[in-house]
């Protein structure tokens, strides 16, 4: 398990990937010129980025219909999305609200052999902050002190997390809440979402990018709304990614960007984040 983590970085150049194949006896629901504009606005910001792997998945939210699926298919791994499924469960134990406040100090949190830090550590820190804040900022230390009070230990996190169909393979109260230790692919995070944009924790998706660090999702045509994850592999790359929906007032379509690449900078929000603002603003022009 790691002993140190800094979630938020910034960019660097990726690989080519092609559109995905439905599989023999599957009914397509993809949207083949869609697809074609997906594919193609992934592989420009690809190109710009020292990368290993990525995929962009179109969901409609109503039906759960593929529209679009880009890429290369993932195999299970670790992901920084899992902190808003911890958030939500926090949120509906009930013993923490949006509005509560957080003091996250100087950015450094030392527990036992391990330490947190959030991005901002190195000019002091947030100090403090509310839980809405905290999740928008993506402070690591906010979130590791919203699912301590809300969870006894980390078996309860586990337990809590299992509802929504993530499985922790390594338990942590420190890491779980963070992406680490649970398996999972770009698709489940994205039926997550989808679902999620039916429910009370759209208020901070939506401050997420109205407010937070996914700024550069925002598009001028639509309001959108959604989370970054940003994340280090235990092969020592970064999963960066976004996860939103639009309109945020009346969901219609969910969207996912997957990226994984070596080296530092590595950001969800200016990464994979403008690659889902180009595809939003292609489709509401549509």
């Amino acid at each position: 398990m790691k002993k140190t983590i800094i979630l938020l970085i910034s960019i660097t150049t990726f690989i080519t990937c092609s559109p995905t194949k439905p599989k023999a006896g599957q009914v397509s629901t993809i949207d083949s010129t869609l697809q074609v504009r997906v594919d193609s606005i992934l592989q420009n910001k690809l190109s710009e980025l020292d990368a290993t792997a990525g995929q962009v998945i179109v969901m409609e939210v109503q039906t759960g219909e593929i529209k679009a699926s880009v890429g290369t298919d993932s195999m299970p791994q670790e992901s920084g999305l899992v902190r808003t499924v911890s958030l939500l469960a926090a949120l509906e134990t009930g013993k923490v609200k949006l509005s509560d406040t957080i003091n996250v100090g100087n950015g450094i949190l030392a527990i036992g052999r391990d330490t947190l830090y959030d991005h901002n550590w190195h000019r002091g820190g947030y100090g403090k902050i509310t839980v809405e804040q905290g999740f928008g900022l993506e402070s690591n230390i906010a979130n590791y002190k919203i699912v301590r009070k809300a969870f006894k230990n980390e078996q309860t996190l586990a337990e809590s997390l299992a509802k929504y169909g993530y499985q922790v393979k390594d338990t942590s109260l420190v890491y779980n809440s963070l992406g680490y230790g649970i398996p999972t692919t770009p698709l489940q995070n994205l039926t997550f979402f989808n679902a999620a944009s039916k429910t009370t924790i759209k208020q901070v998706l939506e401050y997420a990018v109205s407010d937070g660090l996914a700024k550069l999702a925002q598009s001028d045509k639509v309001r959108v709304a959604g989370a970054t994850g940003t994340i280090r592999l235990p092969n020592g790359e970064y999963g960066v990614e976004f996860c939103g929906y639009f309109p945020a007032d009346n969901p219609k379509y969910s969207i996912i960007v997957s990226i994984n690449k070596k080296g530092l900078p590595a950001s969800g929000g200016l990464m994979a984040g403008e690659v889902f603002r180009q595809i939003v603003d292609y489709m509401a022009t549509e």
